[in-house]
């Protein structure tokens, strides 16, 4: 049975982006996302980047939010880019994070050191050999794709954050709707089961593609959705909150939600279910100037 983790490369330097995922893995999908894979075994390793960033953040904010592994590369020279790009890791406080710079430990700590996530990493001048690591089981699988296949019915693509396997029943989300796999394909190859961190294809029984064409999340029914949630929220101090509309982001997609701040609570109301997977949720504020950080902060469940 297959099993993977995903990798985020991150920098203002959109060459060092490509350069070190081509280091990693092979090219395998070019949509907004491009997706690198290395195979071994039934290990599979997926590396996710976006050139689109600084044009963009909420894409590359979504695609980090899928990693358990994050590769930031600092050039010698700073702009507010490579700060943001830090802000947005100490947000999602992804858990493995490695700092790719040719600037000494001591720099690089006083540049990352007034945040917190960031007391534990790794440092190299170049790419490290990275070890193998299995996502871990959330119960939901991420959906980016809904579409129809000639001869096989509904499919959607994305990835997994817990075991699956053919005719199981999962939830769909936002539909509350249960639907039933009937195939599963890993790089184009048929299996009978699936495990964490692995880029998935599902065919789906007795569903119709416009049926659940917006669908976000394939869930195990134990998984808690809400449309509500509060919790203690953490606004940094080089950022700007908005009070109402702002964008959140939940295991790899943005969603416009509402948020309410009283002192240091918050209550996020957002119009679709989400399933409450993570310990943060991060909060973007796209509205801001060039310039100054579209990462607002994190709220803590």
């Amino acid at each position: 049975m297959y099993y993977g983790n995903i990798i985020t490369v991150l920098s203002s330097d959109k060459n060092k982006v490509t350069e070190i995922a081509e280091k990693l893995g092979k090219l395998h999908e070019t949509a907004k996302t491009k997706i690198y894979y290395r195979k071994k075994g039934e290990y599979i390793r997926s590396i996710l980047l976006t050139t689109e960033y600084p044009e963009k953040i909420i894409d590359l904010a979504e695609a980090l939010s899928l990693s358990s592994t994050t590769i930031l590369y600092i050039p010698e020279t700073l702009t507010w880019m490579d700060g943001e790009l830090a802000l947005l890791i100490d947000s999602l406080n992804t858990h493995n994070k490695i700092v790719i710079s040719n600037l000494d430990q001591g720099k690089i700590n006083n540049i990352l050191g007034s945040l917190s996530s960031f007391t534990k990493f790794d440092l190299y001048n170049d790419i490290p050999d990275l070890s193998e690591t299995e996502e871990e089981d959330k119960g939901i699988v991420y959906v980016d794709r809904v579409f129809t296949v000639k001869g096989v019915g509904t499919v959607v693509t994305g990835f997994s954050f817990t075991n699956v396997e053919v005719h199981e029943k999962l939830v769909a989300l936002p539909y509350n709707k249960e639907v039933e796999i009937k195939s599963i394909q890993v790089l184009d190859e048929d299996q009978k089961s699936v495990s964490t961190g692995v880029r998935i294809g599902f065919a789906l029984k007795n569903v119709k593609e416009e049926e659940i064409e917006d669908l976000l999340y394939l869930v195990k029914p134990n998984v808690k959705v809400v449309k509500e949630i509060e919790g203690q929220i953490t606004n940094y101090k080089w950022s700007t909150m908005n009070q109402g509309q702002n964008h959140i982001i939940v295991k790899g997609h943005g969603i416009a939600a509402n948020i309410k701040v009283d002192n240091q609570k918050a209550k996020i109301t957002s119009s679709v279910p989400i399933p409450i997977v993570d310990n943060r949720i991060l909060v973007l504020n796209v509205n801001v100037r060039q310039g100054k950080p579209r990462v607002a902060g994190y709220i803590s469940l």
